[in-house]
């Protein structure tokens, strides 16, 4: 039987992503969840992992009743970026949605997208929205979700086209989002080069979700929203303004999904940001090194980001403007130690640094950063095989001119022989 016969109107509902998760460059993306508190959220999920191994024992792995149970976990890991465990129980399910199809796949297949994009694997949950699209039709909400991942490889007029759709259907009844598309028309607009174009469809979404949830600060969207907002009056030079929004959107994320989140991680690295835009250094520290001690022990480790905190540690204090007291400094960049070191382990475990299709170049430029900081540290011993490792990465990539990185890297060894030999 087509699912297409399938008569069951959830089918053409499908989970929205929203606009939770981080690209590369640190921009709001998309991700899933109108969560409203965290204690809430962690609660329930106990709940539905009882509620699924208690089916599991009762009727068997591949009852409906377990089936449903396990995919309503999922959702709620999901929208916790416990994706390791999402990934987990998705993998032991698929086998059996798939045997039975219709309803069950769908919502599998779905899921699978969902934590595929949060592991930025952006093109293969692609290619998964749109087995959905040819299974169950078009909806304002599948084509907002394939919108915001054709936005995060990049292919703008692709994400421009199906936030179109999304909206035009959204018209004529179809189940969707107002706030995700109009915020995901926002951002389209920002990364084609015109954010003073951008800025009112960002901020009508933030005046959505707030009106939709009947508070300033009752869910995670209306965090993501001023996130969206905040960005894009940094890119327009209005420093002040983008730091108020981006502080709402921490302490909004903080209540809302907690303090251990990657959305959470995200809002502090770039509030870090602003306020050393703005030579707020000592204000600015405390909260990229907390980013970076989360963002090397969420479940989608993403290497790009940890090498942009660390790099915006060592620049706190390479180009302070104010005299520096070494044993201060010193003092300071020690508690850099443990995510550094967990960095490194995360690294390991995913054999970032051997792995053909991994970019090696951000790999030794975590580990010349790392090396680099606990030199600032005064730990030199420590330095030594960071600083090592990055130039045997360095000198092992064939396709970019790594000289500079290479002599840095030389200088430092020289530096560190003198002072440790």
């Amino acid at each position: 039987m087509s699912v297409r016969k399938v008569e069951v109107e959830e089918l053409r509902r499908p989970r929205q992503i929203g606009l939770d998760d981080s690209d590369s460059d640190g921009k709001s993306e998309s991700g899933s969840g109108e969560d409203s508190d965290a204690e809430e959220e962690l609660l329930r999920e106990q709940r539905y992992r009882a509620k699924m191994l208690q089916a599991r024992n009762k009727y068997g792995p591949e009852d409906e009743k377990t089936i449903t149970k396990s995919l309503r976990l999922v959702g709620c890991l999901i929208g916790q970026y416990k994706l390791n465990e999402t990934e987990a129980i998705l993998d032991d399910i698929m086998p059996i949605c798939k045997k039975k199809g219709g309803k069950p796949y769908i919502k599998a297949i779905q899921s699978r997208a969902f934590c595929l994009f949060k592991q930025y694997k952006f093109k293969e949950a692609l290619v998964i929205f749109h087995e959905q699209h040819q299974l169950v039709g078009e909806s304002a909400a599948l084509y907002e979700n394939m919108a915001h991942t054709y936005n995060s490889i990049g292919d703008y007029d692709s994400a421009a086209k199906y936030f179109t759709k999304a909206m035009d259907l959204l018209g004529q009844g179809s189940y969707g989002k107002k706030g995700g598309i109009l915020l995901g028309l926002g951002i389209v607009k920002e990364r084609q080069g015109s954010p003073a174009d951008a800025l009112p469809f960002l901020q009508q979404a933030l005046r959505h979700y707030k009106d939709d949830s009947g508070s300033d600060d009752g869910t995670s969207l209306i965090a993501k929203a001023h996130m969206s907002v905040g960005q894009c009056h940094e890119n327009l030079g209005n420093l002040p303004e983008a730091t108020t929004h981006i502080k709402d959107a921490a302490r909004i994320f903080k209540k809302t999904v907690g303090g251990s989140s990657p959305l959470t991680a995200n809002a502090l690295g770039v509030l870090g940001r602003l306020l050393i835009a703005q030579n707020k250094f000592d204000e600015a520290e405390p909260l990229v090194l907390e980013a970076l001690e989360l963002e090397a022990n969420k479940d989608a480790f993403h290497p790009d980001t940890v090498w942009r905190l660390l790099n915006t540690l060592k620049e706190i204090w390479t180009e302070h403007k104010k005299p520096l007291n070494l044993p201060e400094v010193h003092s300071k960049c020690k508690r850099y130690a443990a995510p550094i070191h967990r960095a490194k382990e995360r690294i390991e475990e995913l054999n970032l640094d051997s792995d053909p299709k991994s970019e090696k170049g951000t790999v030794a430029v975590i580990f010349k950063t790392a090396g680099e900081l606990f030199m600032l540290a005064g730990m030199y011993a420590e330095a030594k095989p960071y600083i090592l490792r990055a130039l045997s990465l360095l000198e092992g990539i064939p396709d970019f001119d790594c000289s500079v990185l290479i002599q840095s890297c030389n200088s430092s060894l020289n530096f560190l022989r003198a002072e440790s030999p």
